[in-house]
């Protein structure tokens, strides 16, 4: 019996993927996918109890772009099945196989865009730079695209920050991020430790005689770095002529919400393409101011 089509709808999130030219073996984002297609390079890596891979990569000529998946195979700590009022049973699987989170993602060379649609037991822009980072073994970042106005005051330094709080996972490798001083102090903190997560948040008293009134230029540079790091969480207070104004740079990332009829979980792998390229024109203005403004806010 075929399921009846109900309306789905899928939040698309934005990225730039760059890697470091500077760099003796520097390769592009695009150089990178096109070794994956041609199996020169390995397309999984290994990570925290599961595998990451890139699935179905093509490239679209009509779009000069790249399209595919990016998938979690997890192994451990499966779900079990069952029935209400009955005993659940593990799911059973054959060696090779495993549980698996996909997100699909179109990468443009314009800009080096990438917009991948969301699903939050699965994976992000910052997956997929460590994957290609693991593949290619040249340092590839990944930095979300704010709204143009932030990344203007961010970059210009602009603004008066009172607060900056900002929750960052343990990397699987320090090695691959930004090493200004802040950023490599943070993540030498962090790997010491022996914690999953930081959750710090460094704030102004202004009651206090000694205080600078404002945080000083180093966190404000380091912002960006820190966003490349896989933050979870990143507000930021500021005083704009005496009025303290909040900031959530996680929340007011640009994005795009898109609808499609389909009778499964996901529609054909073209469908789900063909809706990150109508995300991408949707937020096209945002995008080119932000690009405008400058080449990427770290």
């Amino acid at each position: 019996m075929v399921k009846q089509e109900k309306q789905k709808r899928y939040i698309f999130d934005f990225y730039s993927i760059t890697s470091v030219q500077q760099d003796l073996f520097a390769m592009t984002t695009e150089a990178a996918f096109e070794k994956i297609i041609n199996g020169d390079h390995p397309k999984s890596y290994a990570s925290y109890g599961c595998i990451r891979e890139i699935f179905g990569l093509n490239y679209r000529s009509s779009t000069n772009s790249y399209a595919g998946q990016i998938r979690k195979i997890r192994k451990a700590d499966l779900p079990e099945i069952g029935a209400l009022g009955k005993d659940g049973k593990k799911i059973e699987l054959e060696m090779d196989e495993g549980v698996i989170e996909k997100n699909f993602f179109v990468y443009y060379k314009e800009n080096s865009l990438l917009v991948i649609h969301r699903n939050d037991d699965g994976n992000t822009g910052l997956h997929l730079a460590q994957l290609l980072t693991a593949s290619a073994g040249v340092n590839f970042f990944s930095s979300p695209i704010i709204r143009p106005d932030q990344a203007e005051m961010l970059l210009n330094k602009k603004l008066s920050i009172k607060k900056f709080s900002v929750k960052i996972p343990k990397p699987t490798n320090p090695d691959l991020y930004p090493q200004d001083n802040l950023s490599a102090r943070t993540l030498e903190l962090l790997n010491q430790s022996g914690a999953d997560f930081l959750d710090v948040t460094f704030t102004i008293d202004n009651k206090l005689d000694t205080s600078s009134g404002k945080l000083s230029s180093a966190i404000q540079s380091s912002i960006g770095h820190l966003l490349t790091m896989g933050a979870t969480k990143a507000k930021i207070e500021t005083d704009e002529n005496g009025k303290i104004l909040p900031i959530d740079l996680i929340a007011n990332r640009i994005y795009s919400s898109q609808t499609i009829r389909s009778n499964s979980s996901f529609p054909p792998p073209e469908s789900m393409y063909k809706l990150a390229d109508k995300a991408k024109e949707e937020q096209r203005e945002s995008v080119d101011e932000y690009f405008g403004k400058t080449d990427r806010i770290i």
